[in-house]
């Protein structure tokens, strides 16, 4: 027995040896100008175990230097340079041939979208990208198409707020549940017309189901073994197969032209129609729980509802009777206090770490950083949000009038909550105005409070699966919903001025 234990003993310190002895060996090829090294305290994989526990707060963990622009961490063979510079962006945005996000699309195409061989073929060696690219930027640019989109989405946001307070009684619901169904029905009202895939629960079940697996499927390391994410898959297929079989007068410019573009670039109609099924995952894997937490942030703070509440009764809805008119254009351009609150949930919650393949060897910063072909880039939003050289000394708070004070607002590549430019969300005007519509019209005609008990939840668990820019709660919450009685009654929306009818004034641009 002593001496089992004793060989086993020697077998883990050979192998803990080993690791060290490869993880040293690795770090022997690195060039003098590449970014430096954090050593993980477990060799080869101490990094991605960190990324896994810690989640977002992982880079601001491991870095003890506030004057560290960039740094690398090693993983395995690879190496994930990491830049936390605000400084840096510029100059990684001008390498935006030799730092491309085009492998991260192509990876998506093959991997979500089940691309075929000559489909992966057209994604990477055709102009397909920068085409599918351009015209997704065209269609939600601020103008009458995006309107249209607003309009059928606003439409279909006060049908389900009507359902939840139809009756007028005190209603038990879980948030993050109506959240998902409210934002999924609306969102897709804009994008696919009001005859969408998603009225069928079958098809609605079937998009979360897969969307629960899309990270292990993007990954390779899928632990889906009875394959209930692809079977899910199948469904949403299947039905957008349908849909595009016979594509209704109503549906947006923004499908329309993504469809006409894949076909256009030599795609058959099957695997085009598998490609648009990608589509409702950019429109809610992160639209969904950046409005929950903006519900949750404002509900839980008594003083910054009341406030936020007269901003929107004062200058964004008027009263004819029983008649309540939300105008979209001074909900946008009027209401500092709830889009600052908006923007503050996004930096504070936001997790994402926009990535780059470094698909040649790169110099920046006037030669003095190499980074190395064939290895990653990426740019924590989370450890530049949090960053106190970036945001102040309050930088770790939430603190709703932030975008309001020019003392403390920044902006640009600053806010990374869309992306990091040029690449940044282009729906971020459809997501924005979707979400500031729900919620103003949440604090005027409701009153939320968690269930049991009267307090929330400070610090919520987390669920760092799932493959969004703004996590989930780990733990859905169980709410009460009280109608606020004076706004009771037929509630309608309007665009406003027409000059300045689609766009929000967002940090990002």
């Amino acid at each position: 027995m002593i001496n089992m234990i004793t060989t086993i003993l020697y077998a883990l310190l050979a192998v803990v040896s080993l690791a060290y002895l490869a993880d040293y060996l690795l770090a022997w090829n690195d060039d003098p100008k590449e970014p430096p090294r954090l050593r993980a305290r477990i060799p080869l994989i101490g990094h991605l175990i960190g990324i896994i526990v810690n989640g977002p707060s992982y880079h601001s963990v491991i870095r003890n230097d506030e004057t560290t622009e960039i740094y690398t961490l090693g993983i395995l063979n690879y190496k994930l340079y990491t830049s936390v510079s605000t400084r840096l962006l510029p100059l990684i945005q001008r390498q935006s041939r030799a730092l491309s996000f085009r492998p991260m699309i192509q990876t998506v195409a093959r991997k979500w979208g089940d691309a075929n061989d000559e489909t992966d073929r057209l994604f990477r060696e055709t102009d397909l990208i920068t085409e599918f690219s351009h015209v997704m930027k065209t269609s939600l640019a601020p103008g009458p198409q995006l309107d249209e989109m607003n309009m059928r989405m606003a439409q279909r946001a006060l049908v389900d707020l009507d359902l939840l307070l139809g009756d007028g009684k005190d209603k038990k619901t879980k948030l993050l549940e109506w959240a998902r169904f409210a934002i999924t029905q609306a969102s897709s009202c804009g994008v696919y017309g009001n005859k969408h895939p998603f009225l069928d629960d079958k098809v609605y079940e079937a998009f979360w189901a897969w969307h629960a697996h899309l990270s292990a499927h993007i990954s390779g390391i899928n632990f889906d073994i009875l394959s209930h994410g692809y079977h899910a898959r199948a469904v949403v297929f299947a039905a957008h197969a349908k849909y595009c079989t016979s594509i209704p007068p109503d549906t947006s410019s923004l499908f329309l032209s993504r469809w006409q573009c894949l076909l256009s670039s030599g795609l058959s109609v099957s695997e085009a129609s598998k490609q648009q099924a990608t589509l409702p995952i950019g429109m809610l894997s992160n639209t969904v729980p950046t409005f929950f937490w903006t519900i949750y942030e404002i509900f839980s703070r008594p003083a910054l509802l009341s406030s936020i509440r007269s901003e929107i009764l004062t200058f964004a809805i008027t009263t004819s009777g029983p008649r309540h008119i939300l105008n979209l254009t001074n909900l946008k351009t009027s209401c500092p206090l709830l889009l600052s609150t908006f923007q503050e949930t996004q930096r504070t919650r936001h997790i994402h770490a926009a990535i780059r393949k470094v698909t040649t060897n790169t110099l920046l910063d006037s030669g003095k950083l190499l980074l190395k072909e064939g290895n990653y880039l990426q740019m924590p939003g989370h450890a530049i949000h949090y960053s106190q050289s970036t945001y102040g000394p309050t930088a770790r708070d939430f603190v709703p009038e932030r975008f309001m004070d020019p003392n403390l607002k920044r902006g640009g590549a600053d806010f990374l909550a869309w992306g990091a430019p040029p690449h940044l969300c282009p729906a971020r005007q459809f997501a924005a105005t979707e979400i500031l519509i729900l919620v103003a019209m949440l604090v005027v005609r409701t009153d939320i409070h968690p269930a049991e008990g009267t307090e929330w939840e400070e610090k919520p668990g987390l669920e760092f699966a799932d493959p969004v820019t703004v996590l989930n709660p780990k733990r859905d919450v169980e709410v009460v919903v009280r109608v606020r009685g004076e706004k009771q009654g037929r509630w309608e929306v309007e665009m406003g001025d027409g000059s300045r009818a689609s766009r929000v004034p967002l940090a990002s641009g």
